[in-house]
């Protein structure tokens, strides 16, 4: 391998890209391991451990090859800069049924939307996946909601 080619296979392999794990129940339990910005690389295993181990074994020589046939590789996704700041357009009913339920349990409106937010409309951080696998959901499923 040339010093230019093993210095962009150093560099993309150090990249944070984001593991998802899925559960799969076809054919018998197993579980898929990936990454969602290289939709082509991934890997299974018996458990979320053997599917992200090969992965993780497999992550270099994958990036490699696709160096050497020329295609492109993503950075990873931006997850940085985030103030907690979000600004929401609703429907006038939507907001009062939510700022009555908030009223009704003593909280800010705030604090409601949060709670609600936190409490499973939202797939789990992949960032902080700690392989409790039985919770995830894979990019397909979440696009299905």
């Amino acid at each position: 391998m040339n010093a230019d080619l093993k210095e962009q296979v150093d560099y993309y392999s150090s990249l944070p890209y984001t593991i998802y794990i899925e559960k799969r129940n076809d054919q018998g339990v197993y579980y898929v391991a990936g990454y969602i910005e290289l939709p082509d690389l991934f890997f299974t295993g018996n458990t979320p451990e053997e599917a992200l181990g090969e992965l993780e074994g497999i992550k270099r020589e994958w990036i490699e090859s696709q160096l050497k046939l020329g295609n492109k590789m993503p950075e990873p996704l931006k997850t940085e800069n985030y103030s907690g700041n979000l600004r929401i357009r609703l429907p006038k009913s939507l907001h009062k049924r939510l700022a009555l339920l908030a009223e009704l349990e003593g909280v800010s409106l705030n604090q409601l939307m949060v709670s609600l937010l936190s409490s499973g409309v939202l797939p789990p951080d992949p960032q902080l996946i700690k392989l409790d696998h039985s919770k995830f959901q894979s990019p397909a499923e979440h696009s299905k909601r």
